[in-house]
């Protein structure tokens, strides 16, 4: 298989098919690897495939060769630092670096890709000046920059992590797909309450039978037919497997204003087998976004909090987070852990709010992910 992959480098549409076809076969496709990758999609020796790092959009074959010939030459990048020192600069802009970060390639290289990109311009200015002091004589004894481990470590201090989100919009602007995770996998267990299958477990229906799905729009058009009729077209993912979707008349007029690229929908409709795509295909009957479910489902917003947290800077960030959410209809319980037990309180209707992602993704990355959760009947 990565023989294939790499015969089809330069169409993003077919690696992502490939892609689709390794999770089906239950091959492992990791991220690019500075370290271990080459030029082509490789195997190693865990007999995983190796994303070519020629495949990542924006990084041609000379930066690619500058890179290998200085692993090579020196062996495998300490980190970030260590790599520009050694790299030919003269081959590899700027813009090369960010997309070799954001599609994973460096991973290797330091704590995370947020604290990479933040310091990718002190270790190029730090190899800058080496060449420089080297030119005249002046590099240090052993031919290499002056950072020691420890500085290298305090320059990634400090830096906050990407969010999920963040680190998948890279690999989609740089690799044409999701290999870390999936938008899909955050909202896996929500999902379950909406939906009756995996993308991957649908079948045909039967007569009169519908089904319930969810995914991430990966393609989405408008077509018009012979007769004049407008139909909507779309594709969802949820990594698991892949399904296309029509929307003929009433459900077009409906939901097409919701089929927006890159945004997760559940879907209910008449499942049958598409002889021109031998695939399957649904004719969707009805359509929700995440939130058009959660106001559909959810009965409430469940928050736990322990005693040791509850400070003023806390109330005055949580309150932050809530208050442009209320108005909503979704009441907010409070699972409270003290020093003398547990209690459940229930917040006033006035504090009711609007369950939307933003305010979820927020109060998840200040709470924990196990600290909030939606209930249902």
């Amino acid at each position: 298989m990565a023989a294939v992959m790499t015969s089809e480098m330069t169409n993003t549409d077919k690696i992502v098919g490939l892609y689709d076809e390794c999770l089906r076969m239950g091959l492992t496709v990791t991220p690019p690897d500075i370290n271990v990758g080459k030029h082509h999609f490789s195997v190693n020796e865990n007999g995983e495939i190796v994303y070519g790092i020629g495949a990542i959009k924006g990084v041609g074959e000379g930066p690619i060769e500058a890179l290998i010939n200085a692993r090579n030459e020196g062996g495998i990048f300490k980190d970030l630092f260590d790599l520009c020192a050694r790299v030919d600069l003269k081959k590899i802009n700027r813009r090369t670096f960010e997309s070799l970060i954001m599609s994973g390639a460096f991973d290797k290289l330091g704590p995370h890709r947020a604290a990479l990109a933040k310091n990718l311009e002190d270790a190029l200015k730090a190899s800058d000046q080496h060449a420089k002091d080297e030119a005249i004589g002046q590099a240090d004894m052993f031919g290499v920059l002056t950072e020691t481990h420890e500085e290298v470590e305090n320059a990634y201090a400090h830096t906050p992590p990407y969010s999920e989100k963040q680190i998948l919009e890279g690999e989609w602007e740089t690799l044409g797909l999701y290999l870390s995770s999936h938008p899909v996998s955050r909202y896996l267990k929500e999902l379950s309450h909406y939906t009756s299958t995996r993308l991957k477990e649908l079948v045909p229906n039967r007569r009169g039978q519908m089904s319930t799905v969810a995914g991430l729009v990966v393609a989405s058009r408008i077509a018009v037919t012979k007769k004049g009729n407008r139909l909507g077209i779309a594709t969802i993912d949820d990594r698991s497997g892949r399904l296309d979707l029509t929307l003929f008349g009433e459900a077009l007029e409906q939901f097409a204003d919701k089929l927006q690229r890159d945004s997760v929908i559940i879907v209910t409709g008449q499942v049958s087998f598409d002889d021109f795509s031998q695939g399957l295909r649904m004719s969707v009957r009805d359509l929700m976004t995440l939130d058009d479910a959660r106001s559909r489902y959810a009965k409430s917003l469940a928050i736990s909090l322990e005693e040791k947290q509850i400070t003023p800077s806390f109330i005055k960030q949580l309150k932050g987070i809530l208050e442009p959410a209320i108005g909503g209809s979704l009441p907010i319980n409070i699972y409270y852990l003290g020093s003398q037990g547990r209690a459940l309180l229930k917040m006033g209707v006035q504090w009711s709010i609007t369950p939307t992602d933003e305010v979820l993704y927020r109060l998840t990355e200040m709470l924990g992910e196990n600290a909030v959760e939606l209930e249902f009947a």
